[in-house]
């Protein structure tokens, strides 16, 4: 049995993996004219099936981010048959309306990166596409009802920038991200956004919030809502937890709620422009020969 839809996601697919959280069966790593890919899970249940690929193991297995090889990973993922990605990633807040623990759908990004392998088609005019919107809209409405349905704490927009690592960010270079627009900073999703748009594939990003960016310090933004501002019944660390162990249950929903046989978004007619300028073949694997 094949899915179409499948998470991207870090350290913590490993964790509740190897804890037995999320069960299923192993397909291991995909060969690809990129390279191989990460290791990829097939997960089925009686309400979905789904796909899961880590970006990189635990420990010091883990790479730095421009080591990932997302080229491989996107590709082998639609060799697969996948459809839909949604990409979970961590990430610090630059505004003092995002606090630990917090959930952004991501709904734009600044590309702050420059080590990284960003288009399938360098030798090729094939990656002149327009980046808008930049993450399917309809894929993040799916997502954005799923947490609601959940109560879980989230946003249903926000600007992350993405930078390159695996260091973290300078107290001037978050107050330079911050004067354009950043209200996340990731080291994350980037060029796999990209990426998948090239392979018209649907892909959203979920950033969970990890630490307060802003100065490097422990400030608490204000807590929306509250008389006092900042005083919230929950820890910080309690609260990320619960994000990060909600991971799971909110993939499944995700690829429960998608339905089996919706009508293609704009996603999956992205390269049309180049289909039509350069006679490209139907099948998408011949645009790289």
């Amino acid at each position: 049995m094949s899915a179409s839809f499948a998470c991207i996601a870090g350290e913590e697919i490993c964790r509740q993996w190897n804890t037995g959280r999320i069960a299923g069966e192993r397909i291991g790593p995909r060969g690809t004219p990129f390279g191989s890919s990460g290791e990829i899970y097939l997960i089925e249940s009686e309400e979905h099936e789904m796909y899961l690929l880590p970006r990189h193991g635990l420990g010091l297995s883990k790479t730095a981010p421009r080591r990932i090889n997302s080229r491989a990973n996107l590709y082998a993922l639609k060799d697969l048959g996948v459809q839909a990605v949604l990409a979970w990633g961590p990430g610090g807040a630059v505004t003092h309306n995002i606090a630990v623990g917090d959930l952004v759908i991501l709904d734009d990004l600044i590309d702050r990166t420059y080590l990284r392998d960003k288009t399938f088609f360098e030798d090729k005019p094939l990656g002149f596409l327009r980046q808008f919107p930049v993450f399917c809209p309809t894929l993040r409405r799916v997502l954005a009802e799923v947490l609601h349905e959940m109560k879980l704490v989230y946003h249903a927009t926000g600007t992350a920038a993405v930078c390159e690592g695996p260091r973290l960010e300078t107290p001037a270079e978050i107050r330079m991200l911050a004067t354009v627009g950043a209200e996340v900073v990731t080291h994350t999703f980037v060029p796999e956004a990209f990426l998948a748009k090239e392979l018209q594939m649907c892909y959203a990003a979920l950033c969970y919030v990890v630490n307060y960016a802003e100065t490097g310090s422990r400030h608490r933004p204000l807590a929306v809502g509250d008389l006092f501002g900042g005083l919230t019944q929950a820890s910080d660390a309690d609260r990320l937890a619960g994000a990060v162990g909600a991971m799971s249950r909110i993939a499944a929903n995700v690829a429960a709620a998608l339905p089996e046989h919706a009508p293609a978004c704009e996603c999956a007619v992205s390269m049309a422009g180049n289909v039509r300028e350069f006679d490209l073949p139907d099948d998408w694997r011949k645009w790289f020969e």
